[in-house]
């Protein structure tokens, strides 16, 4: 894979570990979506 490739899945992964983390302590699972537009916002910027 090239660099950019392993990039992104590296970010994705990030993205799913932070979203877990902040979903699961503040037990906030109704806004924790935001963080998924955020990392969409910049996949779409990215391209």
């Amino acid at each position: 894979m090239d660099k950019k490739k392993i990039m992104n899945w590296i970010i994705a992964i990030i993205a799913a570990i932070i979203y877990l983390t902040v979903s699961i302590m503040f037990k906030v699972w109704a806004y924790s979506w935001l963080i998924w537009v955020v990392y969409a916002i910049y996949r779409f910027i990215e391209k």
